[in-house]
This record gives structure tokens, C-alpha cells and sequence, in this order.
């Protein structure tokens, strides 16, 4: 019962690489049939370097995924001895599904927009903006006071508080 949420995981993980692995081939297999071999003439030395480029990045991304997310079974297949990094989780491992999604749709959608290729800019956006207000912003731009300090109690400390008695000399 205890390796149940492990068995869990563990399927989860193999339906996304597989969902993954499919999506690439799809991705890729239209991109190369429609801009390569259909339209050769358009395909200028710099689409090819920034479609092998982000195609690089991308299989380096989902080869870590399959890192991380791969379940390791037993010696004989039952049981599952570790289920992998839970590819459902918040933090890296959605940013890297993110960059993923961002380039096949920015691989589709350039193949009838040039200027398609403009929209993974929204990357490195999104990255200056979470250094900004997680390191940058806290540390060096504070007024000192800790003016956000009351917003980041805990309802029960606030209340706790509240409930203090106050003693007044006169």
C-alpha cells in the first residue's frame, strides 16, 4: 500500500515522455516536411541554424526530463524501487516543459510568420523578470521598514496579537 502513490508517479511520469516523444516527432516531422522539403527555397542558412539551435535545446531539455522522471523498477519489473522526480511539480521542471511548448509553437507557427521566431524573447523576459523580483527587487531596492512584513504573518500570528492585552500607565 505505501508504493502506491510510487506506482502513481511512476505511470504519470511514463504517459508525459511519452506525450513528450510524440509531440517532438510531430513537431519536427511537420516543421521538416512543410519548411524543408516543401518550401526549400524559403529555408535560408539562418532558419536552419535557429531551428537545429532550438531543436538542440530542446532535445537537451527533454533528455533531462527523461532523466529525472524515469521510474527505476526492481530486477524482476514488479515493484518499483524509485518512481522518479514527480514530473507534475512546480519550479524547473515546469520551466522546462514550458521552453518546450514555447518552441514547437514558435516552430509551427513559423513556418507562415517570420517574425514568429521574435516570440522566444518571452523566455529571457520571463527569466529577467523572476531575478528581478525574487533577488534584485527584495535585496537591493527595500525601503528598510519591512513595510511587507505584516502581509507575510500568518493568520494566526496575527491573531495572537490582536489578543494581547495592552497595559497603559497613567
Amino acid at each position: 500500500m505505501a508504493k502506491q502513490s510510487d506506482k502513481k508517479i511512476a505511470q504519470e511520469n511514463l504517459r508525459y515522455l511519452g506525450n513528450l516523444k510524440r509531440g517532438f516527432l510531430i513537431v519536427n516531422a511537420i516543421y521538416i516536411f512543410y519548411q524543408i522539403l516543401y518550401h526549400y527555397y524559403s529555408f535560408t542558412f539562418w532558419l536552419a541554424t535557429g531551428y537545429l539551435v532550438t531543436t538542440g535545446i530542446t532535445l537537451f531539455l527533454w533528455k533531462q526530463l527523461v532523466t529525472y522522471g524515469s521510474p527505476k523498477y526492481s530486477s524482476d519489473g514488479t515493484t518499483v524501487n524509485w518512481s522518479g522526480e514527480d514530473l507534475n511539480s512546480e519550479g524547473l521542471i515546469a520551466y522546462m516543459f514550458d521552453i518546450i511548448y514555447i518552441t514547437w509553437f514558435v516552430h509551427l507557427t513559423s513556418m507562415f510568420f517570420t517574425w514568429a521566431w521574435y516570440i522566444f524573447l518571452v523566455i529571457p523576459s520571463f527569466a529577467i523578470y523572476k531575478v528581478w523580483t525574487f533577488f534584485i527587487k527584495p535585496n537591493f531596492f527595500s525601503d528598510g521598514n519591512m513595510a511587507g512584513y505584516d502581509s507575510q504573518k500568518s493568520n494566526r500570528k496575527k491573531k495572537m496579537e490582536n489578543r494581547k492585552v495592552k497595559y497603559i500607565k497613567k
